[in-house]
């Protein structure tokens, strides 16, 4: 079964993806065949791994043109069923959601879809790196160049949430860029639909760009829940680390994090900060603001003095000495927490002395265990 979304068939494209989250079980619809993928793509580098996939760069045999494919193990045999009905079903919802936001300049391509009984192979647009790879080699982003990038992210949020989308799971490696000058927002798999009114109170995310409402859905269950404002928050985090070279909310211990975010307890460091315009700043404090109600919009903050300045601030600068918060990949995968906490008290029984790790995990079970020791 092949998916091709450049085709005139979007009605069959949209029936077909019903079909596959309908009432029966996905594995039960995936029927076995061989994939049409490697008829029409050439495989070649990896470009990524996340915890059930692998992104690989792929060329389309008949234009030559190259893509990224990402390729979701939906099989148990190194994962659970339930992890492994998870992968699929987040996919799935990944693919739908793409092609509700297709034509955006700021949201990621879908070029194509190809759905098999082992691995889903969904091709998107070419990025030449992630936000994350060109931030870290320049250390730091000018004003100028900062403003540029938080435009195309502001408007691209502004079409999601106009959607009634949000994405929860914004952060810099998921951020793409393309030909050096265009951003994307990509990796949906975390995005969900909302109905008016609806609130969510699954914590799904990166650590540390997670909203403190999301963070208080598992320390009370009598928090309201959360919605699009998250988006927005972690574009904060976003743009505070674009101008400093630092992420906002980062401490060794994993608790003391916790509570900095639900605080929203960060400070601008002279050393850092003495050169930024008084204007970004004032913006990032309207996105990093606890009370949601008081949180500034996508289609407010584009409205922004500072983001229709044309002045720059400071230009990049190295840091000579080495600094613990300066951005570097720590576990860094996205995960769906497999444990929550129930209530307040939970945080006595977490582990004040376990330290953030230094490398990026490999599967689910060593992100449960090794990341956040939440304990019920």
């Amino acid at each position: 079964m092949i998916l091709s979304i450049n085709s005139n068939e979007n009605m069959a494209v949209e029936q077909n993806l019903e079909n596959l989250q309908g009432e029966k079980t996905p594995f039960d619809l995936l029927y076995s065949t061989e994939s049409g993928f490697y008829k029409a793509y050439e495989l070649q580098e990896i470009i990524g791994q996340g915890i059930a996939s692998v992104v690989r760069k792929c060329l389309e045999n008949e234009t030559k043109h190259p893509y990224a494919v990402k390729i979701v193990d939906v099989t148990t045999e190194r994962q659970s069923e339930k992890e492994a009905k998870l992968a699929l079903e987040e996919a799935l919802s990944e693919v739908k959601l793409l092609k509700k936001l297709s034509g955006h300049p700021s949201i990621v391509k879908l070029h194509d879809f190809y759905p098999t009984p082992t691995f889903l192979f969904i091709i998107f647009e070419f990025a030449s790196e992630e936000l994350f790879d060109k931030l870290n080699r320049a250390v730091k982003f000018g004003e100028k160049k900062t403003r540029h990038i938080m435009q195309q992210l502001f408007e691209g949020i502004c079409f999601i949430h106009e959607k009634m989308i949000v994405h929860r799971d914004l952060k810099l490696e998921n951020i793409l860029v393309i030909n050096g000058d265009r951003v994307v927002i990509s990796d949906f798999g975390f995005a969900k639909q909302l109905k008016e009114g609806q609130l969510l109170k699954d914590l799904v995310g990166t650590p540390g760009y997670l909203a403190p409402e999301t963070l208080r859905c598992q320390m009370n269950e009598d928090a309201k829940g959360y919605s699009l404002e998250v988006d927005n928050w972690a574009l904060g985090v976003i743009m505070y680390t674009m101008l400093s070279g630092h992420a906002p909310f980062y401490h060794r211990q994993q608790l003391r994090m916790m509570r900095m975010i639900q605080e929203g307890k960060y400070e601008f460091k002279k050393e850092l900060w003495e050169h930024i315009s008084d204007g970004a700043k004032d913006l990032i404090q309207r996105l990093l603001t606890v009370p949601v109600s008081k949180r500034i919009l996508s289609s407010e903050s584009l409205k922004h003095p500072w983001m229709l300045s044309t002045a720059d601030g400071e230009n990049p600068s190295t840091i000579s000495k080495w600094d613990p918060r300066r951005i570097f990949r720590i576990a860094q995968h996205s995960i769906r927490f497999l444990v929550r906490m129930t209530n307040s008290k939970s945080t006595t029984k977490l582990d004040e002395g376990e330290e953030t790790r230094p490398r990026p995990y490999r599967s689910r079970s060593e992100l449960s265990k090794n990341f956040f020791k939440f304990i019920f």
